[in-house]
């Protein structure tokens, strides 16, 4: 077959002078093909033209194949068939995985969704390895880079040329030493009058918390601790009179390992929505796709 002809060949084509070589008959040809006798016969014309050979003689009993037809059929099935599964959807089997996923994400965020999580992809994709990194302010970049193969994080607004998923939405609660001076008398009074931590994170931006003080006109809160990792505060609060308020999971969490008291908070704040940010070029990745449907099944009852 010469160039031209590749250029103008109806794949098609091909697949009727597979069956057109297997019936030897146009009408049987064109019965498996679905089509009418006579569209069948413009076929076997359009096929005599491309490769400017008869193909087939005429006899009694149907169509002989010419030397050229023959010597076609031998790689014919072949290059279908290749054709076939190069058209094919993809398949996806993650215990075939073996590659590592680059996460950057928030502290708190492993420990209430991501440690269950990862156990449950260790088990259906043995040799996925994941590695996991702090969101920074060069995050988009690296997302940009392909450094980062997605960012998972709390309170983010992706810039517009990601694309961005919500996984997960939940309260603020209060979280109180088990010996704390106002736990049998729990409330806004008490929560404005005694320190609290704030992350480090937030120093310079909106603070929600401190948000939704001023738009309910009450005074801001008194500061006694600043730390960077919010799963740290649960050790920090630990035998002391300061108040942490954070998402109400994280707060699960330290409540079972230091025993401190969960209370509610007396201020409305908006929730905490958790989200997965991705690239553009991943949308389509069938273990990038695989992996964000199992985050979107991913929630703090795994903690129950």
């Amino acid at each position: 077959m010469n160039e031209f002809n590749i250029d103008k060949v109806d794949f098609n084509l091909l697949k009727s002078l597979r069956v057109l070589i297997e019936e030897k008959h146009v009408g049987k040809a064109a019965k498996r093909m679905h089509v009418s006798q006579s569209a069948m016969s413009h076929t076997l014309a359009r096929l005599r033209d491309t490769f400017s050979d008869p193909l087939f003689v005429r006899t009694a009993k149907g169509l002989e194949p010419t030397g050229r037809a023959l010597g076609l059929a031998e790689d014919l099935s072949t290059v279908l068939d290749d054709i076939g599964k190069l058209l094919a959807p993809e398949s996806f089997d993650p215990s075939k995985v073996n590659t590592r996923i680059r996460l950057q994400t928030h502290s708190f965020i492993i420990a209430s969704y991501l440690s269950p999580f990862f156990n449950k992809m260790h088990q259906q994709a043995p040799n996925l390895t994941f590695e996991t990194h702090g969101i920074s302010e060069y995050s988009y970049q690296q997302l940009d880079k392909g450094a980062v193969d997605m960012i998972i994080g709390a309170g983010l607004q992706a810039p517009l040329r990601f694309l961005q998923r919500r996984i997960e939405e939940e309260d603020r609660v209060c979280l109180i030493d088990k010996n704390h001076p106002s736990k049998d008398s729990w409330g806004l009074k008490h929560f404005l009058n005694y320190s609290h931590i704030k992350n480090t994170l937030l120093e310079d931006k909106d603070d929600p918390i401190d948000r939704a003080l001023r738009k309910q006109n009450q005074p801001a809160r008194k500061i006694g601790f600043y730390a960077d990792d919010m799963l740290a505060q649960g050790v920090i609060i630990k035998d002391s009179n300061l108040i942490a308020t954070i998402p109400r999971s994280l707060a699960k969490i330290s409540s079972k390992q230091y025993d401190h008291l969960i209370m509610p908070c007396p201020i409305k704040t908006d929730n905490v929505v958790i989200k997965v940010i991705w690239h553009q070029r991943s949308q389509n990745d069938l273990l990038h796709k695989w992996l964000r449907e199992q985050l979107a099944g991913c929630s703090d009852s795994d903690l129950e």
